[in-house]
């Protein structure tokens, strides 16, 4: 049931709140303040980061337990997710606190994914979001505030092998899960159309 007393609910506050702020305030931070690399900025940032994620999953408990789900909080959260992720990601990379090429695949990936839910919308059904996908989004902020936060990447894994095999893990785990389900999600909408357009 929707909330029809008005757009502009707390849920949707909060998801306004992750949509506007997280890509003006978070990188910017994140890439004059990372380098120097001081632990103390780094966990207060790494917190910031993990304020903005936990939006995500309060404006959507909030919105199912009073009623209070919208369009248009449906239609803003997903954008208000990829503008968080997108803006820290990349101010990571300029801050090279990550490869480039983690990046590029972590980016395409959900550009793929937006794709393919508007190829499925255009021919009248939805790609739900499925249990590996969740695990992905979980694990994948996990990894984010684990590389914010970690002060020792220049020692390598040698040098300092608890933060940056940590680190190292939890990105390989986060790369391969989220490319495993975008192909989950692939292999969904081809059966989805094998169905509805056999013969």
């Amino acid at each position: 049931m929707q909330d029809h007393r008005g757009l502009f609910n707390i849920p949707t506050l909060l998801t306004l709140f992750r949509l506007i702020l997280s890509p003006l305030v978070l990188p910017i931070l994140l890439v004059y303040l990372l380098p120097a690399n001081v632990f103390w900025i780094n966990a207060a940032l790494a917190f910031l980061f993990v304020i903005f994620s936990f939006t995500d999953f309060l404006d959507g408990y909030l919105a199912r337990k009073y009623r209070q789900e919208t369009a248009l909080g449906r239609a803003l959260d997903p954008i208000a997710d990829k503008f968080l992720v997108y803006s820290v990601l990349i101010a990571l990379q300029a801050a090279n606190k990550i490869y480039f090429y983690w990046v590029v695949l972590l980016i395409g990936r959900e550009i793929f994914m937006m794709g393919l839910r508007q190829l499925a919308l255009e021919h009248n059904f939805s790609i739900p979001v499925s249990y590996w996908g969740k695990i992905k989004t979980a694990f994948q902020m996990m990894t984010i505030t684990i590389i914010i936060l970690n002060p020792a990447q220049p020692l390598g894994v040698a040098g300092a092998f608890w933060w940056n095999g940590t680190e190292a893990v939890f990105l390989a785990v986060t790369i391969f899960l989220s490319l495993f389900s975008a192909y989950q999600y692939n292999k969904q909408c081809i059966a989805e159309f094998n169905k509805r357009y056999r013969n």
